[in-house]
């Protein structure tokens, strides 16, 4: 079944933060390689060949999708984004349990209006490029979008947050980004039993977990942050809670420049490095251990 819609003009190519690195090796399948050890020793440039889990065979029809979006609708089965994706503003997307999202190369989404990704831990809901050893794009969440998701597993692409967008992830787990997964320069960022990045002894070629500009709000707690160059990023924000949260695997857990000045608690989390230090950070109550109260449940 193809869902013909209108083609809209937008890009579909996020804005990368400055200075960052871009994977030019997409997540395919085969051997899952090495990431750092639990000693904090990581991963690489952001040119590592990051290769991925895979690909996750759809179910049920295939149903092909492109361009502007004006009518609230159901994503279900096997969903084939073939073109730019642009969600109106007052339009909401709900992608159901057990939906697979295939993207093709370079594709991106636009969201003004809401993407409701509704998986649960029986059905996982899955965002991968249409093809191994690809990258798809962004997902843009602009001025009064909004994401929401549940136990999603995505691979092969990225957000970018701006404005007075929304973004929240529940027991979901993103890596193998072909530059920063998660860039913000403004809006709202909740996390909460989460991951970005793998577990150790995979390979993850994403630059930056996260990189932030700006004055987002950011909530990321009971989440693991690991196996990229850098955990994050963190150039913009102010009261940012990063508490009860795992950092492992990475080059550089948090990377603060004196130029732009933040406030972030990461207290009652694990840095496999050491806690962070700088000013602007709290960081108390450390654990000498992973937190198991953290990640996808």
């Amino acid at each position: 079944m193809k869902l013909m819609l209108a083609v809209v003009a937008w890009s579909g190519i996020g804005v990368m933060g400055a200075g960052c690195g871009t994977d030019t090796a997409a997540p395919g399948s085969g051997d899952p390689g090495t990431a750092g050890d639990d000693d904090g020793s990581g991963t690489g440039s952001g040119s590592d060949p990051g290769t991925g889990p895979g690909m996750t065979p759809g179910t049920g029809p295939v149903t092909e999708v492109s361009g502007e979006i004006k009518a609230d609708t159901t994503w279900m089965d096997t969903i084939h984004v073939t073109g730019k994706i642009t969600i109106d503003k007052g339009v909401t997307v709900t992608v159901a349990p057990g939906t697979v999202v295939n993207i093709d190369e370079t594709i991106g989404m636009l969201v003004n209006g809401t993407l409701a990704i509704q998986g649960v831990k029986a059905q996982k809901v899955t965002f991968q490029p249409s093809a191994a050893d690809t990258f798809w794009s962004d997902i843009v969440v602009g001025a009064g979008g909004a994401i929401t998701a549940s136990y999603l597993v995505q691979t092969g692409g990225s957000y970018y947050i701006s404005a007075t967008g929304k973004a929240t992830f529940t027991d979901s787990q993103m890596s193998h980004a072909g530059g920063d997964l998660m860039t913000m320069s403004g809006g709202t960022l909740n996390m909460s039993y989460s991951q970005i990045g793998l577990e150790l002894n995979q390979k993850d070629g994403t630059h930056c977990d996260m990189h932030v500009e700006g004055s987002p709000t950011i909530t990321v707690t009971h989440s693991t942050i690991s196996t990229s160059s850098y955990g994050i990023m963190y150039y913009g924000g102010v009261n940012a809670n990063f508490t009860y949260d795992n950092w492992f695997g990475n080059t550089y857990d948090v990377e603060i420049l004196p130029a732009y000045p933040v406030v972030g608690d990461f207290s009652y989390g694990y840095f496999a490095k050491g806690a962070p230090t700088g000013s602007g950070v709290t960081a108390t109550h450390m654990s000498a251990t992973r937190v198991t109260d953290a990640g996808v449940r």
